[in-house]
This record gives structure tokens, sequence and C-alpha cells, in this order.
């Protein structure tokens, strides 16, 4: 959603988990064997493995391979279509449009607005989305990945890195780390963008926070950590959503 909202010239998505990886990879197949969203919905939420291998004859590569895998049909009807018992990995939030203007994802869900779904397909037609494992807390990964962006001749847009920083998953300490690895081959323009949950009872609140480039330039590592410790304490105790960049809101309320 994220690429589709800000027209990026490019997508890396990257997860320890080799299945959320293998999503990417799936999903940017059927993106690039689409002929519009309308269909896309069709070939995401009710197409046989039948439609997918006969889609296949439109793509080239791994998109091609992918397309006539019945296993990986098999785990995309599982993962996917059925898989909306619950927030936390499930797609109940997503494979359906909103019913409200703050109903989760109402304004980035590229299944149902054609602007954004254009732009995600016409980059997996291109050939400019792709997909790896990686651990963030792996300096030499990161670093491969930074050289990776260079030989193709990409610059880091947005660093998307969810709730990584949360002390439930990797933490801010790491995110101090990866941030500081990054920010070496970053823009002063990079935004290093983050959420953490609004404190409301629903779990479809999220805040925003992000850091420039810039800002980073002359931080350490330990510095880094600082900064997020203190932007997560400000969040998580506000009942309110917020988009902070750089320790300001970047919205008006």
């Amino acid at each position: 959603m994220g690429a589709a909202v800000t027209s990026a010239s490019a997508l890396m998505v990257t997860d320890y988990d080799p299945e959320v990886v293998r999503f990417a990879q799936i999903n940017r197949a059927l993106l690039a064997a689409s002929r519009s969203r309308e269909d896309y919905l069709t070939l995401r939420l009710s197409a046989p493995a039948s439609v997918w291998h006969e889609r296949a004859a439109a793509v080239q590569g791994e998109d091609r391979k992918t397309l006539t895998a019945v296993e990986l049909w098999t785990f995309w009807d599982q993962a996917v279509r059925k898989n909306t018992s619950g927030w936390s990995g499930a797609f109940e939030h997503f494979n359906k449009p909103g019913a409200h203007s703050d109903d989760a994802f109402v304004q980035t869900n590229y299944l149902f607005d054609d602007k954004l779904f254009e732009h995600l397909r016409q980059l997996a037609k291109d050939g400019l989305i792709t997909a790896r494992t990686l651990d963030l807390r792996d300096e030499k990964a990161v670093r491969g990945v930074c050289a990776d962006v260079r030989a193709r001749g990409l610059k880091l847009g947005v660093v998307d890195t969810s709730n990584v920083p949360d002390a439930s998953e990797a933490g801010t300490a790491a995110a101090g780390n990866y941030v500081k690895w990054f920010s070496e081959c970053a823009e002063d323009s990079t935004i290093f963008l983050s959420t953490e949950r609004a404190n409301r009872p629903s779990v479809t609140y999220w805040s925003y926070y992000a850091f420039t480039g810039r800002m980073l330039k002359s931080k350490n590592a330990a510095m880094i950590t600082g900064m997020f410790d203190a932007e997560i304490a400000k969040l998580k105790v506000d009942p309110e959503t917020r988009a902070v960049l750089d320790g300001r809101d970047a919205v008006g309320k």
C-alpha cells in the first residue's frame, strides 16, 4: 500500500518470515498478469488454479513459474482467501472495501482504488517489485540490500518497518541498529517509517512516526534507539492517531 500511495519508482518487500515473502511474490505475479483492477480481484479472491495457469502465458520468469505452481495456488487459497478469522496476519480487513471513512485501509487499499492499483500493476509488469527474506538484525544482510539498491541505480525513498521497533517485536535497540545501517546509504529525504498502536480499544487505529535521513545523518545507533523510545512512549498512551515526522506533528489537528 505504501508504494502505491507514494508513487514509488520501485518496491522491495522484505521479511524474516518466508511465508510473507511468498505472499509478496505471488501477489506480484497476480498484479503483472491482471488486465484490470476488477480482473485482479478475481485472480486474487476466486479464480481457480486453472485460470492462474492460463494467465501464466502473459508473464515471464519467476512470475510464470509462480502462476503454474499448484502448491502456490493452494497456499494462497488458504493463507489469503480463507484466512479471515482475525486481525493479525489475516485479511478480513483488507479483502473487502471499508464501509466508513475511518475504517482500516479505507484510503490506501489498492484493491478498491483504480489509481493506486494501476501504479502497483505497472511496477509489477516492469519488473520493479522484488521480494526477499531479510532479518533486520543482520547487519551484513541489511548492507546487502543497500548494495542492491545502489546497483540498480535506485535511491531509498521510504523504509517502512511497520511496528518492528515495538518491544513485542524486535525492539528499539534493534531499530537503532538497522536504521543506522540503512541511513548510511540513504538520502537526506529518505523517510524511515514506523507504526505504533493508538491507545484505543480497537486494534485498527495506528499512529505513524518517521525520521528523515537528514535527521539521522549524524546520529549513532544508541542515539537513534533513544529517538524511537521517546516517540513510542508518547504515542502508545495517546488516544489520537498521529502522523509524526522528526518529532513533530506532520498533519495539523
